[in-house]
């Protein structure tokens, strides 16, 4: 899970030489509102999380993670004639799920658990037990609608076409003397004629959850219709950042012997959201940088609700 902050403060930093002057800076806190993020896969059901937005300077207590997740909400995913309603499943419930059942869920979210009992406390709205067969669909649109409080947050995506690598295979690390460590991952991707194709993909190694990096979007702006070779860096743990070591962030560590790699097809309202959440967060600490204003696709909320168009590729490292 990302956990999207709407209020990002930018701070410019100007030195004068013999001149200092003392800024008292007041932060307003944020008005009360929802944030929202949803997706949909081919071959996968819908997953909503909803949870209330805070202030940027708020303490947020991790151990009562409850109360940062909506409840009572709710919800119904459309397509075409189809209506299905969401189902609420708080921490309780999910905790005595099966394991096979709460382990591969959770990896939807990039939690990586070895059992339900180690689910942390969060509220998820999926299909009911009666529509464990409604899954996403390639070429298919999908609309959100969410009913709380007397609001209504509605949203609208689409599964695009997938598309995957022709190839994977790995090299050595740059550094020779890091290549006992650290390898790298290259995959050739032949572009789709047609302009317009926005990819995000993910990394999982051995039984581990899909992971993300600190750039997991990317389109086809300069390669359109062509064919690219491209590094594939290793996602890292939800909630943690780059390490910002050049010679490690990014790179297969030697022990990840069976590398996957899912490489999706989003559309361009979903592209632009990630785009600029990560441009974000990337510029977080950087006091030169500029702050880049999220784009969500969520009418009465912030957020995002996103289909995946996934093909999913292995292999297995041999030592």
């Amino acid at each position: 899970m990302q956990n999207i902050k709407k209020y990002i403060l930018f701070f410019s930093v100007c030195i004068i030489a013999a001149c200092e002057k003392e800024i008292d800076l007041k932060v307003p806190n944020p008005k009360d509102a929802y944030v929202v993020e949803g997706h949909i896969e081919n071959g996968i059901p819908p997953y909503v999380l909803l949870t209330k937005n805070a202030a940027f300077y708020g303490n947020i207590n991790l151990s009562n993670l409850a109360n940062y997740f909506v409840s009572g909400a709710s919800m119904t995913v459309i397509s075409g004639n189809d209506t299905i309603p969401l189902v609420e499943y708080n921490g309780a419930i999910l905790q005595s799920l099966p394991d096979s059942v709460a382990i591969p869920l959770a990896a939807q979210f990039g939690l990586n658990i070895s059992s339900a009992s180690e689910f942390p406390p969060i509220i998820i709205y999926t299909v009911g037990l009666d529509n464990l067969a409604y899954v996403g669909q390639t070429g298919k649109q999908y609309d959100l609608k969410i009913e709380i409080d007397g609001k209504t947050i509605t949203s609208t995506t689409t599964i695009p076409q997938p598309v995957f690598f022709d190839s994977l295979w790995l090299r050595p690390h740059p550094n020779a003397t890091l290549a006992d460590s650290f390898y790298q991952v290259y995959g050739r991707l032949q572009d789709p004629p047609a302009a317009g194709t926005f990819y995000r993909y993910f990394t999982k190694a051995d039984n581990e959850a899909f992971l993300i990096n600190d750039r997991s979007v990317f389109d086809d702006a300069l390669i359109n219709g062509g064919i690219i070779e491209i590094f594939i860096p290793k996602g890292h743990p939800i909630g943690t950042a780059a390490s910002g070591d050049f010679d490690r962030d990014g790179y297969w560590d030697i022990r990840d012997s069976v590398c996957t790699i899912k490489l999706s097809v989003i559309d361009k309202a979903h592209y632009d959201f990630w785009r600029t959440v990560e441009s974000n967060r990337n510029g977080l600490g950087n006091p030169f940088g500029s702050a880049v204003y999220v784009k969500s696709n969520v009418n009465g909320a912030y957020g995002i609700w996103g289909g995946y168009g996934s093909i999913t590729g292995s292999f297995v490292r041999v030592p």
